[in-house]
């Protein structure tokens, strides 16, 4: 088993071709190991994070006849859970282990975060090195990674503040962090996910603390 606890027994799940039963090992196996991977993680986090953060179980995802594609755990400052507020999430795919900073349009009901991205646009454009892996996962289907996002332009995050304000039903809204591969997931340490996550901490703050 990986340090993590995520090691090539996890990610072959994924490999389970029955859609309800990848969906009942995710559950059964898939998701105890997260929580317990949560509560490892959720203190450094919250430092290094700047907040209070409690772990949020994520649902796995099952429609009829499709196979779940991701299975997570979500980290919030929200005792309500972390649908309405800016959320790290650590998630697990067919072949990669993911650090994210997401939040959906809805929660921006004031249009607070979505100013302070754009005002923040120039500064996040000049993060260099934390920034450089960073990719935007909205939308994405669950098979090649997407691209590498252009990180160090300004314009990407002023596109990304506009995401913010597209769409209040829900549906909208940013979704951004690096990936490892399922091989290197496998050696990754406490220390290697929290010095990530610190990394995207920046975004993370500027949303949370939005006014």
């Amino acid at each position: 088993m990986a340090g993590l606890g995520i090691g090539p027994d996890e990610f072959a799940i994924f490999r389970i071709a029955d859609p309800d039963h990848r969906a009942a090992a995710l559950e059964s196996e898939l998701k105890p190991a997260l929580a317990e991977l949560a509560g490892r993680l959720v203190t450094g986090l919250s430092r290094v994070s700047g907040a209070a953060l409690l772990v949020c179980p994520g649902k796995v995802t099952h429609r009829r006849g499709v196979a779940p594609e991701e299975a997570f755990i979500a980290f919030a400052a929200s005792d309500k859970g972390y649908r309405g507020v800016p959320h790290l999430l650590l998630a697990v795919t067919r072949c990669e282990l993911h650090a994210r900073v997401a939040v959906r349009a809805a929660a921006d009901r004031g249009g607070t975060m979505r100013r302070a991205l754009e005002r923040e646009a120039p500064n996040l454009a000049r993060k260099g090195k934390p920034f450089r892996r960073l990719r935007s996962y909205a939308s994405w289907d669950h098979e090649e990674l997407p691209e590498i996002a252009p990180a160090g332009s300004t314009a990407f995050w002023l596109e990304m503040a506009e995401e913010l304000a597209r769409d209040r039903n829900g549906t909208g809204g940013i979704d951004l962090g690096t990936a490892w591969a399922a091989e290197e997931a496998r050696s990754l340490s406490i220390g290697d996910v929290l010095g990530t996550f610190r990394d995207l901490a920046p975004l993370y703050k500027l949303l949370a603390n939005a006014r």
